[in-house]
């Protein structure tokens, strides 16, 4: 990929539904993540983008959220937010916890930066670490 600020450009203004991106929609740069050569069979590297508008990032992330599958000539893409490495390891920590929350059909979502918050039985609930998820899944016999 030669001009990965272009690439990104076209093809997020060719997949995302009507009324995401603004008039003035414009990518500031996008480059891949440093990394050996590529391996055939291998998953490509990731690109990071910097949008020159939030407005933009937020709405196409929005977006991202309400779709179930994103293709690009036929194959998958997936669009995240760049969040810090301190923000990453705190998020991962909820990994178990989710994993055992998704086997048990309770809805969850992660909130910025680490919080994780859950839906049961209607109540809504906010938990800082994966050891309060926990115990509260064994108060209630999960």
């Amino acid at each position: 990929m030669e001009n990965a600020t272009k690439f990104i450009q076209e093809s997020l203004t060719n997949i995302c539904a009507e009324n995401v991106l603004s008039s003035n929609f414009c990518i500031e740069r996008a480059h891949r993540i440093p990394g050996g050569e590529h391996i055939p069979g291998a998953p490509p590297r990731n690109i990071l983008v910097k949008f020159l508008s939030q407005k933009d990032r937020d709405s196409i992330l929005r977006w991202r959220r309400s779709e179930q599958e994103i293709l690009y000539n036929g194959n998958r893409i997936q669009i995240y937010p760049d969040f810090s490495k301190g923000t990453q390891i705190k998020r991962k920590e909820f990994r178990e916890v989710k994993i055992k929350l998704q086997k048990e059909n309770i809805s969850y979502s992660m909130m910025y930066p680490a919080k994780l918050r859950l839906v049961h039985d209607g109540k809504v609930m906010f938990f800082d670490s994966p050891m309060e998820v926990s115990r509260w899944m064994e108060t209630k016999g999960i």
